[in-house]
């Protein structure tokens, strides 16, 4: 696909220079090898052509194409050749009277300026094929971009957890599961009771979330063991990755 962009920068000395790409209004470079001989030296400011490649390791323009050049050219191709309307006058002056000589340069002048008027508009019309042509480019390069973007974000790699992950989210369900029935078959105070007099964890001497095998687990050590190493920045939420707790 062809993108369109404008000289930036040429070193000369070390034989590549940079693009501005109009749609990204990111840098692409280029090499001095790859650029059209025809027109010179690359100028700054001068709309490009180009593709772009990956050549070694290095992601660069290629099969660059100078649009400011071919259309000044193709344009002076298409001028009107003056020279044959001064030798048309030269041989009136020589060959006529001056009566001749009026009729000839009139109709010299008149046949001219048809000529002129033809040659403009057929210029101002191939301008405006090429201007139409550039922007139907563009207008392409541009629906194929968003249609890529459109397939890019359409596209969500699955989240994969790890076996500790999936084991920590099944205790937490359970100890969710737990509560729930808890509190649909016990009074309230019966629960406080028996939670205040038979406690579910005991300080046992480990310190780790890794040791943890539930939050509510990590919450009891930390609160009511010492030495504890689950809260690094104290706010009274232990092992928040490991139990992703926000």
């Amino acid at each position: 696909m062809f993108y369109l962009g404008q000289v930036i920068e040429y070193h000369e000395d070390k034989g590549y220079g940079l693009l501005l790409d109009q749609d990204s209004a990111e840098t692409v470079k280029f090499l001095i090898d790859d650029f059209p001989r025809q027109g010179g030296q690359p100028k700054k400011g001068e709309t490009v052509k180009y593709i772009v490649i990956n050549h070694k390791g290095v992601i660069k323009a290629h099969q660059m194409v100078r649009l400011d050049v071919a259309m000044s050219n193709e344009l002076l191709n298409k001028k009107v050749d003056i020279s044959k309307q001064k030798n048309i006058l030269k041989k009136g002056k020589h060959n006529g009277s001056k009566f001749g000589i009026v009729s000839v340069v009139i109709s010299v002048i008149f046949v001219g300026l048809i000529y002129f008027v033809f040659a403009a508009w057929g210029q101002y019309k191939t301008y405006q094929d090429e201007q139409s042509a550039k922007f139907a480019l563009l207008e392409s390069q541009q629906r194929q971009i968003v249609e890529q973007q459109r397939k890019d974000v359409g596209h969500v790699k699955p989240v994969h957890f790890s076996e500790k992950s999936k084991n920590a989210l099944n205790e937490q369900s359970q100890v969710l599961e737990s509560k729930v029935i808890q509190s649909d078959h016990t009074p309230p105070h019966n629960t406080t009771v028996a939670s205040e007099s038979v406690p579910k964890f005991t300080c046992d001497g480990r310190t780790h979330c890794s040791q943890m095998r539930s939050y509510e687990e990590a919450v009891f050590f930390i609160k009511n063991c010492p030495n504890t190493q689950m809260d690094g920045n104290h706010d009274g939420q232990p092992c928040e990755k490991q139990f992703h707790i926000r």
